[in-house]
């Protein structure tokens, strides 16, 4: 069996220079750095697969858009800008959208879902553009 060396076309991003609150998100991919700017704050970023997931500045004000979380290709083209679902509590202007996001023990990303009566966590579902899976977090 020959050893080829792997095409960095299609090596899976790495997130580079990232730290909590920063208003850029950056990583490798093929060779490049590529660049996000957010307007605030990120509360969390991180790669899985061929894919970036950035979950940006959360704003609990009631009736605020709640999709503070958007996924990209590792090219750095916009894939989808998740939903947080809306029927979790019992007001929809309740769910203030996502806190946080970190990889699972299967390296499938999680996604906290803030509340005004609790939080949930749920696993992206790129298709849809929203959660599934969602549990109460604890």
């Amino acid at each position: 069996m020959s050893h080829r060396p792997q095409d960095p076309q299609h090596q899976d991003p790495a997130v580079i220079g990232w730290s909590h609150g920063d208003h850029a998100v950056r990583w490798s991919h093929a060779d490049r750095t590529v660049e996000k700017e957010f307007a605030g704050p990120t509360q969390a970023a991180l790669a899985w697969g061929s894919r970036i997931l950035v979950v940006e500045a959360l704003d609990d004000t009631p009736y605020t858009p709640t999709d503070n979380a958007v996924v990209y290709e590792a090219d750095g083209t916009e894939l989808v800008r998740l939903r947080p679902p809306r029927d979790l509590v019992a007001e929809p202007s309740w769910v203030f959208g996502f806190f946080t996001a970190h990889l699972d023990s299967e390296g499938r990303p999680v996604l906290v879902i803030a509340t005004q009566v609790g939080d949930f966590w749920g696993h992206p579902d790129l298709a849809t553009g929203t959660v599934v899976d969602v549990q109460e977090w604890r």
